[in-house]
């Protein structure tokens, strides 16, 4: 893929600067990214399995689709384009939080992030493609299930996503 802009912000999420994307962890500057929950009618969740050629975390479980902010691009633009051009799905979202993360990226070093978490509904299939290569469907209790079970199967990333917003996932289950 292209590299491409992204923004470089503080430690109060305000935009500083932009780098390329290749230049991340080479530079260790903060950034912006987006996670998508995508939930259908029987409240099951889309779980995407990425591809093994993927840089990061790969043929590991993600949530629906996650991204960075492209330079310029708020977060909501930004998890509306990366559900589109992942999954081929359009839907309204609904931002469930913003939080500050430090992740471990899988061929070392640090990823320093802030998160946009969006919860969105679709009961569209999934276009798959070559970043995503697999998906399910599966429940709160079956995903918490088998991340106790199996946690080394799902992103690291979305382990700690999940921790941040399971709740609030289980409460938009409860409105319908």
């Amino acid at each position: 893929m292209a590299d491409y802009y992204i923004d470089v912000v503080n430690e109060k999420d305000e935009v500083i600067g932009k780098e390329l994307k290749s230049k991340k962890l080479e530079k260790g500057f903060i950034s912006r990214v987006v996670a998508v929950y995508l939930r259908d009618s029987e409240g099951k969740f889309l779980m995407c399995r990425r591809a093994d050629g993927k840089d990061d975390a790969p043929g590991l479980w993600d949530l629906a689709v996650c991204g960075n902010v492209e330079s310029g691009e708020e977060y909501e633009q930004a998890a509306k384009r990366e559900l589109e051009e992942e999954l081929g799905i359009k839907c309204d979202l609904k931002l469930l939080g913003k939080f500050y993360e430090e992740v471990e990226a899988t061929k070392g070093g640090i990823l320093k992030v802030f998160c946009g978490i969006f919860l969105g509904h679709s009961d569209e299939t999934p276009k798959l493609n070559h970043e995503l290569v697999e998906f399910r469907k599966m429940s709160l209790d079956e995903i918490e299930k088998e991340l106790r079970e199996s946690p080394k199967k799902f992103c690291h990333g979305f382990r700690i996503d999940f921790e941040l917003v399971k709740e609030k996932l289980r409460n938009k289950i409860g409105q319908g």
